[in-house]
C-alpha cells in the first residue's frame, strides 16, 4: 500500500510503500473526481519534489484540505485514489483495485468531501442549510462512493468550503433515506448479513465513468474475487459483460459459503459471529489456530505421558478442560461464542483412525488430529467429562477445514 504524508522540513509531498503489519495509521479520502487534469496523479509526486503550496493543479487543494485534518486527528498517513496508484501499471492498478474496499476499512478515518454541498445552499432559517444539496450531491451517485461510505468504521463529510457537515453515523438516518440503505449497514452490520438482491438494490442510480467498474466497484461489497478486464466498446455491452461475471462469482461464494456453514456446523463456534470477522482477524485467527495445532501434536503429546500419567494435569478428564479452556479462550478473542457440542457422534464416525496415528509425527497433521480425537471418543464414551477436549478438537478441525487449511 502507498500512503501520502507531507515532509514537514522539506513542505514537500512524500509516498511512501508499506506492507502487511508496517502499514501506519492512516486516513483516507472520498470524493467525486473533478476534470483529468486537474487531478494531482502518481507521476505529479513520484520524485518527491513537488511542494506543498503548488498551483500547478486544483487538485493540490485536496490533498492539502486532507493532510490538513489528518494532522488535526494526529495522523501523519493518508491516501487519496488520484495519486497513491501508479494506474500506469495494470498489474498495479488490478490490485489496487482489488484491494480498495479492505483499505478504506482498515482506515482510521474517512473524509468525503462534497464538492456540489454547500453550508450556505439554503436562506430558510434553518441549521442544516446544506441538507438540500447533500441530499442531491454527485456523492451519492457514483459507483465507487458506495464501498467508500460502507467500508470504513468512520466517515467525515465536508461542504465545499471544507466545512465539517457531520458524520456517518450522526447522518444515518439522512443517509439512509438518499441511498435507501439500512441504517444497520451504515452502522456496521457485516454486509454479508445481507441479501445479495438488497445490496444490489443498493447501487440503484448509481454510474461509474468506465463500464466494467459498475461491477468492480462492488468486489470488496461482496467479498469476491474476479479478474479485472478493460474493453472497448458499447458501454451497456461491456457493463453487461462485466456484471454477468460478478455474479457468477456471488453465485460460487454464496455456495460455498453454504458448504462451509456445515463444516462449522460440525463444531462449537458460533458461525454467525465467524463470518463477521474481517480480513485482519481472520488472519489473526489462522496463527492461532496453528498454535493450537502445535499445543495439540506437541505440548499435547508432552502431557500424556501414557498410564494414567499426565504433565500439569492429573487426570485425563483435567487435560480435557485444559483443551476446552484453550479453545474457549482463542475464540473469545475474537467474541466468537462456543459451546460444548451435546452430540458428537455423527461426526465423530467420519473421524476414527487408529489412536497410533497420533503418535506418528510424520504423519500428516490432520491424520494425527483426528486419530487423537477418535481415541478420546473412546473414552468419552465412558466418560461424559471428556466431551469438553473432544469439542475444541473437533472445532478446531472444523475451523481448520473452514480457512482452507485442511481437506473436508
Amino acid at each position: 500500500m502507498r500512503l501520502l504524508r507531507l515532509d514537514p522540513v522539506k513542505r514537500t509531498w512524500v509516498l511512501e510503500n508499506f506492507t502487511g503489519p508496517r502499514v501506519p495509521f492512516y486516513a483516507v479520502f472520498s470524493h467525486t473526481w473533478g476534470r483529468d487534469e486537474e487531478e494531482v496523479k502518481f507521476e505529479d509526486l513520484a520524485d518527491g519534489q513537488q511542494k506543498y503550496d503548488s498551483t500547478s493543479r486544483s487538485g493540490f487543494e485536496k490533498l492539502r484540505f486532507c493532510q490538513a485534518q489528518a494532522e488535526k486527528d494526529g495522523l501523519h498517513y493518508f491516501w487519496i485514489d488520484t495519486c497513491c496508484i501508479k494506474k500506469s501499471d495494470s498489474s498495479e492498478l488490478q490490485k489496487s483495485l482489488a484491494s480498495m474496499f479492505f483499505w478504506y476499512q482498515r482506515a482510521a478515518r474517512c473524509y468525503a468531501l462534497l464538492s456540489d454541498v454547500s453550508i450556505h445552499d439554503a436562506d430558510d432559517g434553518s441549521e442544516r442549510k446544506w441538507e438540500k444539496s447533500f441530499s442531491k450531491s454527485r456523492w451519492f451517485k457514483r459507483g465507487w462512493t458506495l464501498q467508500e461510505l460502507l467500508a470504513p468504521a468512520s466517515v467525515y463529510f465536508f461542504s465545499k468550503e471544507n466545512i465539517f457537515i457531520g458524520d456517518k453515523k450522526e447522518l444515518a438516518t439522512t443517509i439512509s433515506s438518499i441511498t435507501r440503505i439500512a441504517d444497520s449497514a451504515l452502522l456496521g452490520v457485516e454486509l454479508s448479513r445481507f441479501s445479495r438482491e438488497e445490496r444490489m438494490s443498493w447501487t440503484i442510480g448509481r454510474i461509474t465513468t468506465v463500464p466494467e467498474d459498475n461491477a468492480y466497484c462492488l468486489i470488496g461489497i461482496f467479498d469476491v474475487e474476479i479478474h479485472m478486464l478493460y474493453a472497448e466498446g458499447d458501454y451497456n455491452k461491456r457493463k453487461a459483460v462485466a456484471l454477468d461475471k460478478l455474479h457468477k462469482a456471488i453465485a460460487e461464494r454464496e455456495e460455498d459459503t453454504d458448504q462451509r456453514e456445515k463444516v462449522i456446523g460440525i463444531g462449537g463456534a458460533n458461525w454467525n459471529d465467524l463470518t463477521a470477522l474481517s480480513t485482519f482477524q481472520l488472519e489473526s485467527l489462522d496463527r492461532d489456530l496453528n498454535i493450537f495445532q502445535d499445543w495439540v501434536l506437541d505440548g499435547f503429546a508432552g502431557q500424556y505421558r501414557g498410564k494414567g500419567q499426565f504433565g500439569t494435569a492429573e487426570s485425563l478428564t483435567e487435560l480435557s478442560q485444559q483443551a476446552g479452556k484453550r479453545m474457549r479462550d482463542l475464540l473469545a478473542k475474537y467474541k466468537v461464542r462456543y459451546e460444548d457440542l451435546s452430540d458428537l457422534e455423527a461426526t465423530m464416525r467420519s473421524w476414527k483412525e487408529p489412536w497410533q496415528g497420533y503418535r506418528d509425527k510424520k504423519a500428516d497433521a490432520q491424520d494425527r488430529v483426528q486419530a487423537l480425537v477418535a481415541n478420546r471418543w473412546y473414552w468419552m464414551k465412558k466418560n461424559e467429562d471428556l466431551y469438553t477436549g473432544t469439542t475444541a478438537f473437533v472445532t478446531m478441525g472444523a475451523l481448520m477445514v473452514w480457512r482452507g487449511r485442511w481437506k473436508a
